[in-house]
């Protein structure tokens, strides 16, 4: 086994969760090298390699994770000039929110709405990342990965990363890529995205708030609707909005006018789950034992640290139900199940 391989090392800590068991075995990884050491040791083993980044976004089980838990650490970030555009490279390590800092202090346009968001780099694509607006895709131009299959480095375009809705190519046949690093594209030209409501309602008529206004009003307004993951658990938005055909949504509005939707480029429409949980079911702040709605928005799910991983899901699958039968809508969790 080599150095840098730990037996039975608790996962939950390391999760903004703070739920579930350990870890059959974990490292972590600095550099391309020290990567392909434990994970080639982890195949000749035949034991199962699976990635954990900020763990931001994963509920461990508590029965916890057979196989090799690698934890990437890649650090460096690169800034290259294309014409009035400049191509971040950065480590799938990279604490995000501390690269948006840097990133507002250096003027570079296309990212400042990601402001706050817990996690690294690495899980930018893997989840599609957004927020206020802003997605992944629209700012990332490649991501390379790892292939432990055939111990080679590869690189996907955006295209070929297949984005969607909270989803991409790495969550299904990209599954066994360990992505060691993302680079985006900034711009040195102003362009503020405001469309989003929260936004337009804090700048009003101002019409060019700075890098930096827009990253301290971001910060601030997901303060006020987010618990501090450092004292809370929290996975941030536990649940994705729906997306329904617009026949199911105008029957809704029928008996809820007030019902927040939004058209999709395919002609369906997607609609407010935070809206749905709190004004249709009532269950915005609603807790069983020691799990529940956040009192100031309804779509993030909060508990106390150490709570089973079992009681999390319990709870989660009991509100699903009852979107379910309250508006026949079918919801999915964020959150992945790390196994």
């Amino acid at each position: 086994m080599p150095p840098t391989v730990t037996a039975n090392v608790p996962l939950g800590p390391r999760t903004t969760l703070a739920a579930g068991g350990v870890a059959q075995y974990f490292a972590e990884a600095s550099s391309l090298e020290a990567l392909r050491e434990v994970v080639q040791w982890a195949r000749r083993e035949n034991h199962a390699v699976h990635v954990l980044g900020g763990g931001s976004n994963v509920l461990v089980p508590d029965t916890g994770v057979r196989g090799l838990v690698v934890h990437p650490l890649f650090s460096d970030v690169t800034y290259e000039e294309v014409g009035a555009s400049v191509h971040v490279t950065a480590g799938a390590g990279v604490v995000l929110d501390g690269l948006i800092e840097e990133l507002v202090s250096r003027e570079l346009w296309g990212m400042e709405n990601l402001s706050g968001i817990p996690g690294t780099v690495g899980g930018v694509p893997i989840q599609n990342v957004g927020a206020y607006g802003v997605e992944g895709k629209d700012v990332i131009v490649s991501v390379a990965g790892y292939d432990p299959t055939n111990d080679t480095v590869v690189t996907l375009s955006n295209e070929a990363c297949m984005f969607a809705y909270r989803d991409s190519y790495f969550k299904h046949e990209g599954r066994h890529l360990i992505i060691t690093s993302v680079t985006f594209v900034l711009s040195r030209v102003a362009t503020p995205k405001l469309s989003y409501k929260d936004l337009v309602e804090r700048f009003g008529a101002q019409a060019s708030p700075t890098l930096s206004d827009i990253r301290h009003a971001v910060i601030a307004i997901r303060s006020s609707k987010f618990p501090d993951w450092r004292t809370t658990g929290t996975a941030g938005s536990f649940f994705k909005n729906p997306i329904i055909s617009e026949a199911h949504y105008d029957t809704l509005r029928a008996e809820y006018p007030e019902l927040p939707g939004f058209k999709t480029a395919d002609g369906h429409v997607k609609v407010s789950l935070g809206w749905i949980l709190d004004r249709v079911c009532g269950l915005r702040g609603y807790t069983e034992g020691a799990v529940g709605l956040y009192h100031a928005q309804a779509l993030v799910l909060v508990c106390t640290h150490g709570t089973p991983a079992e009681e999390i899901i319990a709870f989660a699958d009991a509100i699903i139900a009852r979107v379910y039968a309250a508006t026949n809508i079918s919801v999915e969790r964020e959150v992945t199940l790390f196994n």
